[in-house]
Parts: structure tokens; C-alpha cells; sequence
């Protein structure tokens, strides 16, 4: 044994050799490693060196020597410095760029291999408490992970797919919603790959209280573009998350809802009309006169029990609305709008576009991304500045439009004709030839 050992290879001692020898001779050290074991001790800086050095350290007994000696020694350099220092070297093991997805059991390398092995042992708890630490305030985690045997109390991080899984939110609009409850800018929601439990919390109640159109819908009892044209008076506040979607406060809808409900009920005496009925009779949107009503411009409403959302409202028969909303033509319109505006039915429109009598150009609607026809404003332009409508002509007149439409058949004023089919629209020049009936006309009789 004495010839073997004198011929064999004699290394200088090293920093740890040295450390391992005042143990041996002189007791545990007064630091925070003086509790390890010597073959603990061997572990912690054997796995850890190897990590710093980028080392899988498949098995310590495989190890060359050489690089045995350094990795111990490498480790020894950090763990021999305190806590702060394994802090700070785990801090660069994060940030160090790798082929794999960044996470504390990959990052740690060989050190954490070991770690998860002696875990359980007293000796090595100290340890064990800053690495759960590091890894709890530097990575994402699922609820109820355990980190190395202990249950994580507080998630201090988590992925927006789990954010998903707790949320049952799309990440894409988990990503939308939290920049806006954050405030965040352009630039912080761009590097928002993560998130907290606080920060999901606030975006979760904020998105409670509001709803999508649809289901402002049912709950009204009123139709959604009823409910765009609230929104648009002002009545219903909406909210937009990047994209054309709008979402309505739930408390302004409930507030509706109360006040609706708290209406007096419909009495036996005198004449109401459920709201629906009072404006098709009335010829006056469903918008306008629940606008005039929170407006304070009318009253006399009441509530009835056959019903519910605003359908519940009873409207008095002899309500005074004043002038019908007639649309103006400083937008492009829809076919509906420009039939309003232009006093002629929405089937003729469609035909007069057909035939190229009113230009029409695609435009995407705000609220289901699909893109839909609207008249141009400068077709309806064109168009005013060479026809009159039966409808314009008849309220200029002030006479039934059947009436006056007998009347122009008599006098041989012709209608447009769109591919075939008549429209009752007659060109100025046409109109002006048949003096009488335009003077009828400018006259108002």
C-alpha cells in the first residue's frame, strides 16, 4: 500500500482539501455549512461547481478527478460565502441563456439533482430553505407545487396557462385584460410573459363586472343593436380590450334594471302601452324614448308584471315625444339609415345600389368583426342633387304618399327603374316639367 500510494499522482492541496482538513483537525467552522456531514459537504460543492461549470454530473463516481477537485472547489468559493452568495450565484444561473426552457430544476442543473436527493436531511434545511426562496420568487409555479418535499404557501408567480386553467379566460385575452385593470404601457404588456395571483385577482373581479352584448340583450329583453344604440346615447358605458369586441358595465345595466323596477305599477285606470307596442305605434325607436326617459324628458312610465328587463315599462298613450330623430347624411349609412333619410324603403335602396344609383362600400362592424355594406355619403349626395323620393315629395306636400303617388302616375312621371323593378323616385327635372304638381308641392298643398 505504501509503494502504491508514493507512486501514485500527488496534487496540491486546494481550497476545499484545505477547508475539509480544519474540519477534520479542528471541528465545523463557525459559518452556515458547519452543520453538513463531510460527505454532504462533498455533495453541495461537487453538484454546485459542476453546475456553475455547466455539468450534468451524471454520477460523482465517474468524475475525473481533475475536474472532481475543481467543481468542489468552484462550489465551496460560493456556498463558503453565506446565503447572499448562493443567491447571487442561483441569480446567474438563471440569466445564464440555454438550450431548454428557463425553470429553477433546470437551471440549478446538477446542484438541484443533488439538493432533491438529501432534501430530508437535517443538515442540509438551511440550504434547502434558499433555494425554495429563490425559487419561489423567481419562477412560475402551479398552485399546490411542492418545492423540494414543501408545499408553497403563496404563489408568487404563475404562467398565463395557468392563469387560463384558474381563470377559464383565453391567454390572448388575459393578456389584453390585465395591461388595461394595470394601467400598464405599450411596452410593459409586450414583456408581459407571466403573471401573480394578485394581478389575476384584479383583472378576474374587473371582467365580473361587465358583459359582452349578447347577454346585455337578454337581460334588457331589447335587442342588441338596441343595445349599441344606448351605448352610443350614453345610457350603457362599453369597454374595449384591443380588439373590435365592446363590453358593457354591469352595474350601469342593473342600474336600468332598478330603475325600471322601481317604476309604480301599471294602474287600472287609463291608457298604457307596453314599450314595444308604443313604439311601433308611435313610429319612434325603442333608444330614443328609453334616452328621453333617463333624460327626464317624459314620464308618466309605469310597470307591468306580463313582462320583464324594459319590456316591463308601460309607456301613457298621450306622451308627448316631440319630432321624430330623422338620420343625417354626414356619415355613411346604413341601408336602414339611408331608407330613414331618404323616406323610402329599405328594399328600394338595396335596388337603387344594385342598379348603381347609390355607391356602397364594405366597413367592418366594431362589434362581430365582420364587414358588412354601408350606403356612401357622397352617393346619397349625388343621389339627393338629382331625384326626390315619393316619401320626400309627400312630406314636402304634406299629403298620404299613396295619394300622391296616383297623382304622379297621373301626370306621367316616371320612376327609376332599377333592373326591372320601379322605384318610386322621381328625377327633379321630371318633376319640375309638371308645373302644377311642383307648385303643389313648393307650397306645401
Amino acid at each position: 500500500m505504501k509503494k502504491a500510494a508514493d507512486a501514485g499522482r500527488i496534487y496540491a492541496p486546494n481550497a476545499f482539501e484545505a477547508y475539509v482538513r480544519r474540519r477534520i483537525n479542528h471541528g465545523p467552522q463557525a459559518d452556515w455549512l458547519g452543520e453538513l456531514e463531510l460527505s454532504q459537504l462533498h455533495g453541495a460543492c461537487l453538484s454546485l461547481g459542476a453546475a456553475i461549470c455547466g455539468s450534468s454530473l451524471p454520477s460523482s463516481a465517474n468524475v475525473d478527478p481533475d475536474l472532481e477537485r475543481e467543481f468542489c472547489v468552484e462550489g465551496l468559493r460560493v456556498l463558503s460565502a453565506g446565503p447572499g452568495s448562493l443567491m447571487v450565484c442561483m441569480e446567474r444561473l438563471k440569466s445564464r441563456p440555454g438550450p431548454r426552457r428557463s425553470y429553477f430544476s433546470t437551471d440549478l442543473g446538477a446542484f438541484y439533482v443533488w439538493l432533491r436527493a438529501a432534501h430530508g436531511d437535517a443538515e442540509v434545511q438551511s440550504i434547502v430553505d434558499s433555494v425554495q426562496s429563490f425559487a419561489v420568487r423567481n419562477y412560475t409555479m402551479k398552485p399546490k407545487k411542492r418545492v423540494l418535499g414543501r408545499p408553497v404557501p403563496d404563489v408568487k408567480r404563475m404562467s398565463f396557462e395557468t392563469a387560463r386553467e384558474q381563470s377559464g379566460l383565453s391567454v390572448g385575452f388575459l393578456k389584453r385584460l390585465i395591461p388595461h385593470v394595470d394601467n400598464l404601457s405599450e411596452a410593459q404588456s409586450a414583456a408581459l410573459t407571466e403573471t401573480t395571483p394578485d394581478q389575476l385577482s384584479r383583472a378576474i373581479d374587473f371582467w365580473s363586472g361587465l358583459r359582452n352584448l349578447k347577454s346585455t340583450a337578454v337581460t334588457l329583453n331589447v335587442h342588441p343593436t338596441q343595445v349599441k344604440g344606448l351605448i352610443e346615447k350614453g345610457i350603457l358605458r362599453s369597454i374595449r380590450f384591443g380588439t373590435a369586441l365592446r363590453y358593457v358595465f354591469t352595474e350601469d345595466v342593473d342600474r336600468l334594471l332598478a330603475e325600471a323596477a322601481a317604476l309604480p305599477e301599471l294602474p287600472g285606470v287609463g291608457v298604457f302601452l307596453p314599450l314595444r307596442e308604443h313604439c311601433q305605434n308611435q313610429r319612434i325607436g325603442l333608444v330614443r324614448l328609453i334616452t328621453l326617459w333617463q333624460e327626464g324628458k317624459v314620464g308618466g312610465f309605469v310597470r307591468g308584471t306580463d313582462a320583464i328587463g324594459l319590456q316591463a315599462i308601460h309607456v301613457p298613450q298621450d306622451v308627448d315625444v316631440g319630432a321624430r330623430d330623422t338620420p343625417s347624411a354626414t356619415r355613411d349609412l346604413t341601408p336602414l339609415e339611408a331608407a330613414a333619410y331618404l323616406k323610402i324603403g329599405v328594399g328600394a335602396i338595396r335596388a337603387l345600389r344594385d342598379a348603381g344609383y347609390l355607391g356602397h362600400a364594405k366597413r367592418l362592424n366594431a362589434d362581430t368583426n365582420h364587414r358588412h355594406s354601408l350606403i356612401t355619403q357622397s352617393s346619397i349626395r349625388e343621389f339627393e342633387a338629382r331625384f326626390l323620393t315619393l316619401g320626400q315629395l309627400a312630406t314636402s306636400a304634406r299629403v298620404a304618399p299613396i295619394h300622391l303617388a296616383r297623382r304622379l302616375d297621373r301626370e306621367g312621371v316616371p320612376t327609376v327603374t332599377c333592373r326591372g323593378r320601379h322605384v318610386r323616385a322621381y328625377e327633379r327635372s321630371q318633376v319640375a316639367e309638371h308645373e302644377s304638381l311642383a307648385r303643389s308641392i313648393s307650397n306645401g298643398g
